[in-house]
């Protein structure tokens, strides 16, 4: 595939810290390429399923943890997560918070394939009223957590791969008006295929209130990052992660609150 974004991917590899950075770029780009094919392949064969090695026993376990309610996915761009995504779905009623590509075409061609596997879709900005909903039918709710929020409130800063990024606070948030468990997994490529990670279960305490959301988001970006360490080459390194869309935000309040 195209290196889109070589050089970023490069700075960013370098910055954290991972060791051989242009060969695990490489790899990235690889596994990158490799997903397309993959995701093709469910396009031209609809009935058949796909397969995640795991994902029945990992469903099943998660089930009885969350005793009834809806559970919130906290994710990222890691593996094959469309595929898996398809997979999930499967197995559980699915909603995906989502994002449209700007290029029209493939933007329609991405979301139908989605939902012809069952996979409903909710667009970023108009996500809580129906992820809600799906959470008090019992659904699952999935939420990337690894793309730079659009907006400055309700988003914390954490340390991130090298860096200060901002985090959305929405998975978190809805996990505790749903209170139900907020589960960060990771899908991710094994030498015999497709699998998932299931890196941590959060769930609000009794009583919690909404500074559990910074705790909770923090405690998912540091299993992220753990992930990513452990598997450089299969995180998407090309998002523009370190972008602080918050800070112009905060300082423009800053001069205002000391001015009033």
């Amino acid at each position: 595939m195209l290196r889109i974004r070589a050089a970023h991917v490069i700075a960013s590899l370098e910055r954290a810290g991972i060791p051989e950075a242009r060969a695990v770029a490489r790899g990235m780009y690889r596994s990158l390429g490799t997903g397309v094919f993959e995701l093709l392949e469910l396009a031209l064969r609809p009935r058949s399923p796909a397969t995640v090695l795991g994902l029945e026993a990992v469903v099943a376990q998660l089930r009885r943890e969350a005793r009834g309610t809806g559970i919130v996915v906290a994710t990222a761009h890691t593996g094959n997560w469309d595929y898996t995504a398809c997979a999930l779905a499967e197995h559980v009623e699915l909603t995906v918070i989502t994002k449209r590509l700007s290029v029209r075409w493939l933007d329609r061609w991405w979301q139908g394939l989605r939902a012809g596997r069952g996979v409903q879709l909710v667009q970023v900005g108009s996500a809580a009223r129906h992820s809600l909903a799906a959470l008090a039918r019992g659904a699952w709710v999935a939420s990337m957590i690894d793309q730079a929020p659009e907006r400055a409130r309700a988003t914390a800063s954490v340390d991130f791969l090298g860096a200060v990024v901002d985090v959305d606070l929405a998975p978190a948030l809805l996990a505790l008006r749903a209170r139900c468990p907020m589960v960060v997994a990771f899908p991710k490529r094994t030498a015999e295929g497709h699998g998932v990670e299931l890196a941590g279960v959060l769930e609000p305490p009794v009583g919690a209130g909404r500074d559990w959301a910074p705790f909770a988001m923090h405690e998912a970006t540091r299993l992220l990052e753990q992930f990513v360490r452990c598997y450089p080459e299969q995180w998407l390194w090309m998002h523009r992660r370190w972008k602080r869309a918050g800070d112009t935000n905060r300082r423009l309040r800053t001069v205002v609150e000391s001015r009033a």
